[in-house]
């Protein structure tokens, strides 16, 4: 996710989503909570696919798939083994603690837990840290790659249109399996696979006929589908939805992220200082996804201060929810933080790195 893109318009379009992101967890106003939810995350699906080369043979398939694991899989385990290792030290400073947490409160880990934690990350790509909530994205286009590969193959033999039966395919598939088993924890990893498969097919494909919806009367009509979507969908959505939603959120999904690419492209145009600051962004989106929430930790560090809150709200994930703070716009400085704090750790890191290899 942090390499650089050949096109500056859809870094700048995936930084605006990681934003878009990191605003949806930061305890936002509903009704922004509500059209974030309508589109954000499958645009970095859309993203991904749009730089996807077709696969023509086994060998193809395979430095795919290598390039997949590489740029998707050990990251994820880095980052939640790193998060595993951290976990009884987060316990001991108020991070964690046995009354706040995602799934209520947590505990110390004993030895036993931090192996059968170890074993469940690196094979299935589950029981990650909390603060590590986002990183359900990776395993979904994980699965994604892995699912255009077997597509790949089985499809090989389809002279036309393959791609756009590949895209209708997901779409079923994923309306199928949220029908017949939605409790079921693998075929739910699935379905998101394969909506997340639906999204970035369509990158592939509608970054072909482009001249057709990148202009100013595509955005209007894209802005238009989303306001209507943001009514119809009265309680929000997500990528989760259920399978009688799949297919309206997909509409909704679309057009927001043809909306973004257009405003995206616009800001690379015209705004030159703005660009700069998102194309940065937009190529260190892994580092935001994985230290957001822990960077979150100390605003709702300074809340419980300047509040007199018991210390034990620290550890509310993924922000403090005291009702008596819900006029303040304490939003803005968790989303600000949550941010800037990781780009400012990722630079530091680099700058310690860089000096133990010069020493």
């Amino acid at each position: 996710m942090a390499k650089k893109d050949h096109n500056n318009g859809i870094t700048i379009a995936k930084a605006i989503g990681i934003i878009l992101m990191v605003i949806g967890h930061s305890g936002c106003p509903q009704f922004l909570f509500k059209i974030i939810y309508l589109f954000h995350m499958p645009l970095f699906f859309f993203c991904s696919g749009i730089f996807y080369k077709e696969m023509t043979g086994s060998e193809a398939v395979i430095q795919f798939l290598k390039k997949r694991i590489k740029g998707l899989y050990v990251p994820f385990v880095k980052w939640s083994v790193f998060f595993l290792l951290l976990h009884n030290l987060l316990m001991l400073v108020g991070v964690y603690n046995p009354y706040y947490g995602y799934e209520g409160g947590s505990s110390f880990y004993t030895l036993s837990d931090v192996f059968q934690k170890l074993y469940l990350i690196m094979f299935t790509m589950h029981d990650y840290e909390e603060l590590l909530g986002g990183f359900w994205f990776i395993r979904a286009l994980f699965i994604t790659s892995v699912l255009m590969a077997m597509f790949s193959i089985l499809l090989k033999k389809v002279p036309r249109k393959k791609y756009e039966l590949l895209c209708l395919l997901s779409l079923l598939l994923t309306v199928v399996i949220r029908r017949i088993a939605p409790e079921i924890e693998f075929w739910r990893d699935i379905s998101m696979g394969t909506l997340g498969a639906f999204f970035y097919i369509s990158g592939y494909l509608l970054m072909r006929y482009k001249s057709y919806w990148h202009n100013k009367y595509g955005a209007i009509l894209c802005c238009f589908i989303l306001f209507l979507s943001y009514l119809y969908f009265r309680d929000g959505i997500s990528m989760g939805c259920g399978y009688n939603k799949v297919v309206t959120f997909s509409i909704s999904a679309l057009s927001g992220t043809l909306f973004t690419i257009y405003i995206s492209s616009a800001i690379e145009r015209r705004l030159q200082i703005v660009k700069r600051i998102l194309y940065y962004i937009g190529n260190h989106t892994l580092d935001i996804l994985a230290l957001h929430f822990l960077s979150f930790r100390l605003v709702s560090f300074c809340i419980v201060l300047l509040y007199g809150l018991n210390v034990s709200h620290v550890a509310e994930h993924p922000v403090i929810k005291d009702v008596s703070m819900s006029h303040a716009y304490w939003w803005i400085l968790y989303c600000t933080i949550g941010i800037v704090l990781p780009l400012l750790l990722n630079a530091a890191w680099k700058v310690i790195m860089n000096k133990i290899k010069r020493s």
